[in-house]
């Protein structure tokens, strides 16, 4: 899907050699990421720290991002991505060296900051470039194209990550490895910065909000809460889920891959590998059964997986049990998002309130997940640790079928 994506459209794109860059650029950025990402649970707690503590220390990443987000919509009136990137880039080199020369909490909290605060501008700048550089009519297809290059990116870095655990110790060898992706990086933001080409001035990114506006919004979300409450939940399900594997799976990884002589990175990669795969089976699934049908039973689907993954032992079939978990997850996603989207067609007025509640709700999964995971992989160890996730999501799967109102509209 993704391969056809691009071929169809980048010869339209060669008007716009911007969008290609970024992906590029977006690609090299996130294997950066993706590897710091799986190497932050390992050098927590080889750091003599819990796997408890370590899941509330990568769970404050999400807290600074949220603060941050706080903080960044009061104090910058233009969001442009030249000044994102940049500030993004400058973190970046920053988060390894805390990461690496960590050796107390203090230390690796303040590590973590430094990671959701790059990747706000990271998120941000991605949104502003799309905006400013793309006709509107373009944004989905140019959104599609700079998430398919994120995720060809995420799905190489575990597999990178525990290739440079086996041959490398943290340290100053590895601070240079992990430099090199995010240097070619950096290279193909220049080109973008350099290169001429037409945008729009008019789009300030993010939008100032007054206090007063925002408590007064409360009483409208109770409101959007009431018919909004199932897809919120799958929402703040599947973040949760997807944060607590990532939390604990790279340390599950690197064991089974000690204790079979295989990569350990094998594990991670086949759990990334789903989301570039599904785009082309969910919207058949979708018409068949509907959104919210289609990502009750990918859910389920996927929890039940993630059951039986706690209980093999086989490598192989440990990996082929992550991979269908993923991908049934994978298939939620998309039908997820595309509730909202109806919520939104129908109550257009309220898009901001549902998007905020979404992002919310997001934030919280993103938030709750290593702190859950963190506690699961103490005092569970790893089987029961995704036996007690794929319960979890059973269990609010089938609530949900019992519970979810046949009224969809917000009437206010």
């Amino acid at each position: 899907m993704t391969v056809k994506h691009l071929q169809k459209h980048t010869p339209r794109y060669g008007l716009n050699g911007k969008i290609l860059l970024a992906g590029l650029m977006i690609f090299f950025f996130v294997i950066f990421d993706g590897i710091l990402m799986y190497l932050a649970p390992v050098i927590i707690t080889n750091a003599g720290i819990s796997e408890s503590i370590m899941g509330l220390i990568l769970g404050s990443s999400s807290i600074a991002g949220l603060l941050f987000d706080f903080i960044l919509c009061r104090v910058l009136k233009v969001t442009h991505y030249r000044r994102m990137f940049f500030l993004m880039f400058v973190l970046a080199m920053l988060f390894p060296l805390f990461l690496f020369g960590g050796t107390t909490i203090t230390i690796y909290l303040l590590a973590m900051a430094v990671w959701g605060f790059y990747y706000d501008f990271f998120n941000i700048g991605t949104i502003d470039f799309v905006e400013r550089t793309a006709d509107p009519s373009e944004h989905v297809s140019n959104f599609g194209i700079l998430s398919s290059f994120q995720g060809f990116g995420y799905l190489l870095a575990p597999f990178a990550a525990s290739l440079l655990l086996l041959y490398l110790q943290p340290g100053p060898r590895m601070l240079i490895t992990l430099a090199i992706p995010l240097f070619i990086a950096f290279i193909f933001y220049l080109f973008i910065v350099l290169r001429r080409a037409h945008e729009r001035d008019d789009y300030t990114g993010v939008v100032k909000k007054n206090v007063f506006t925002f408590f007064t919004e409360i009483e409208l979300w109770k409101k959007i809460w009431v018919v909004l409450f199932p897809v919120l939940l799958l929402t703040l399900t599947l973040n949760m889920v997807d944060a607590a594997v990532w939390t604990f799976g790279p340390l599950f990884s690197e064991h089974i891959g000690i204790v079979s002589g295989v990569s350990g990175g094998i594990f991670m990669t086949a759990y990334a590998l789903p989301p570039i795969l599904v785009g082309w089976i969910v919207g058949v699934i979708a018409r068949k059964l509907g959104n919210m049908k289609t990502a009750l039973w990918a859910i389920l689907t996927g929890s039940i997986m993630l059951i039986f993954v706690g209980l093999v032992t086989s490598i192989s079939f440990l990996v082929i049990l992550i991979f269908f978990a993923s991908f049934f997850w994978a298939i939620g996603w998309p039908a997820i998002g595309a509730i909202y989207t109806e919520h939104i067609e129908k109550t257009s007025v309220r898009r901001k309130e549902i998007e905020t509640l979404q992002d919310l709700f997001t934030n919280f999964g993103d938030t709750a997940g290593p702190i859950v995971g963190g506690y699961m992989a103490q005092y569970l160890g790893f089987a029961h640790s995704f036996i007690s996730l794929g319960i979890l999501g059973v269990i609010i799967v089938i609530s949900l079928f019992i519970i979810v109102p046949s009224k969809t509209t917000i009437e206010i």
